[in-house]
């Protein structure tokens, strides 16, 4: 009974990454191969179908897949995620309306995020 309602949950859970990966490769500051890094992971627990969807699919397949067996990023890959990073978040420092509050939010957020990156390896 656990390990069943485990694997609704999983999969629920990779459905909803799987979307922000999607939508992350449509909207502009939105991370989406790391979400579908997630989302993968989450399904490889739950449902082998949505998994093989994820990590064969003609348009971000093959970049999920090299993750998963090398552990690895392309250098370009991190430029651009890092290049991101900063950018959207200097733009949300100067230009959000909101409280300072917001402001150590985001850079806790962004310091989290290239600290990541840098700490992954690079595929050569």
């Amino acid at each position: 009974m656990f390990i069943k309602i485990k694997k609704i949950i999983f999969f629920v859970f990779g459905i909803t990454f799987l979307i922000l990966g999607v939508l992350g490769y449509i909207l502009p500051g939105l991370p989406g191969t790391i979400f579908l890094i997630i989302s993968a992971s989450f399904f490889v627990r739950s449902s082998t179908k949505m998994y093989n969807y994820v990590v064969n699919n003609r348009y971000f397949g093959n970049i999920v897949r090299t993750y998963f067996e090398t552990k690895a990023m392309p250098v370009k890959a991190k430029f651009f995620a890092l290049g991101s990073i900063i950018l959207f978040s200097c733009i949300s420092l100067i230009w959000a309306p909101y409280n300072w509050v917001f402001d150590i939010i985001i850079i806790c957020f962004a310091v989290i995020g290239v600290f990541y990156i840098l700490r992954v390896k690079t595929l050569k």
